[in-house]
């Protein structure tokens, strides 16, 4: 591994669910260089995602939202700023999970002597790195990222666990009580950027009037652009709807004290596995082998046949049908099982 560094920057700045699957790594270096600082670059949106894990030091955040506009002088003397910003930390191991122009631009710009990507790294992110690896044929996501620590001599370390602030479990556990979720409730989780993703709001509905008959708590988030999906698969009363009043660090804590977790594939199953929660991850537009909950394969239900083969079939929104074929009755069949046989630790 060559001489051993003082400061480590982890570049793997989002989507959130991609975010959340990658904490082995944070875990797999922590072990492999315990006296070092570890920085992780993300999107600011998403940096709570992040704070709380024992092997992070520190964690760097870039606006996202704020640099879309990258060819006005502004953004670009701001992009400039940040770059000169990370080439000053005096990184001296670098490695890109990302694979992606921003990202390779980031291992870039911060200017260590081992920058490490993957050779085949899409939109030339891969002129970043001055130390490539092909990347491995293995179909899950999360063994592909360590498996390029593997082959930059880190040896993996599969501590995929998230981990919740204690100010966040502080804030939701006052929530909690006063909304009555204090003493056990199901999470759900029923919304997706993206419409193939979705399991349909009427079997949501379907399912959260049978755990209210059961005599369950209900509750369900989403983010505060997704109001509408949340209301749709909404029952007539009893649900406790938590779309949009929650941060991050909030939501994280919610979903670390619920019973269980039902989701369509989206970043709710990644935080439910990582939180060692009871989980019901719905997967029809998307390989769950692939981007299913880590290590998780028995908490997936699955549409009938085989998954898509491209991985970005889910934009095509007539996958719909897949969702569609996965019924409540299995759902609750896989949900009870997960309750069953409780937390993972």
């Amino acid at each position: 591994m060559g001489a051993l560094p003082g400061r480590i920057l982890l570049v793997k700045p989002s989507a959130l669910g991609d975010v959340l699957r990658s904490m082995p790594v944070a875990a797999s270096l922590r072990a492999a260089f315990p006296q070092a600082e570890l920085d992780w670059l993300v999107q600011d949106d998403f940096a709570d995602a992040v704070r709380a894990h024992p092997g992070v030091t520190r964690v760097v955040t870039f606006p996202r939202r704020a640099w879309r506009a990258w060819w006005s002088p502004a953004v670009l003397a701001d992009v400039r700023r940040f770059a000169g910003q990370l080439r000053s930390a005096g990184y001296g191991l670098a490695i890109d999970l990302q694979g992606l122009l921003r990202s390779g631009f980031f291992l870039h710009a911060c200017g260590a002597p081992r920058r490490v990507g993957w050779s085949d790294a899409r939109e030339l992110a891969w002129l970043g790195a001055n130390e490539r690896h092909p990347r491995r044929t293995v179909a899950d996501a999360t063994e592909s990222m360590l498996g390029l620590l593997e082959d930059a001599g880190i040896p993996p370390v599969r501590d995929a666990r998230v981990h919740v602030a204690p100010v966040a479990q502080e804030s939701w556990s006052r929530r909690a009580t006063r909304q009555g979720l204090d003493a056990g409730f199901i999470l759900l989780a029923p919304t997706s950027r993206w419409t193939a993703k979705r399991w349909p709001a009427a079997r949501f509905r379907e399912l959260a009037a049978a755990l209210l008959a059961e005599g369950r708590k209900v509750a369900m988030v989403g983010a505060p652009s997704e109001r509408a999906q949340v209301a749709a698969a909404m029952p007539p009363g009893g649900v406790v709807n938590l779309c949009g009043e929650l941060s991050l660090a909030e939501w994280l804590a919610a979903i670390a004290t619920a019973d269980a977790v039902v989701a369509n594939d989206s970043a709710a199953v990644h935080a439910a596995a990582g939180l060692g929660r009871p989980l019901v991850g719905l997967y029809g537009a998307t390989d769950p082998s692939v981007v299913g909950p880590y290590r998780r394969a028995e908490s997936v239900e699955a549409a009938p046949g085989p998954a898509p083969s491209d991985p970005h079939a889910y934009r095509d929104d007539a996958l719909q049908s897949r969702m569609n074929a996965i019924s409540v009755e299995a759902v609750r069949r896989r949900l009870a099982v997960e309750l069953d046989r409780g937390p993972r630790w």
